[in-house]
């Protein structure tokens, strides 16, 4: 095996398009957020009472504010 390194490019990473023939829907692009503890409790506990999955809600709260700032 070669070196994988040097065949991945400078590093840097671009949001593709991808559709799927199926949905038509763009393929998600893969987002890490890190939190201090209280605000991950907060979030969790959220979650739970409402039923809801991590995704839905950070993915809500992210465009209600980009809507809000103008983004």
């Amino acid at each position: 095996m070669g070196n994988r390194t040097a065949s991945r490019g400078s590093g840097t990473r671009r949001a593709v398009k991808k559709r799927s023939e199926k949905s038509g829907q763009e393929k998600p692009v893969a987002l890490t957020l890190k939190v201090d503890g209280e605000l991950y409790v907060r979030l969790c506990t959220f979650r739970a009472t409402q039923r809801r999955k991590t995704q839905d809600i950070l993915e809500q709260a992210l465009k209600e504010y980009l809507t809000r700032v103008g983004a």
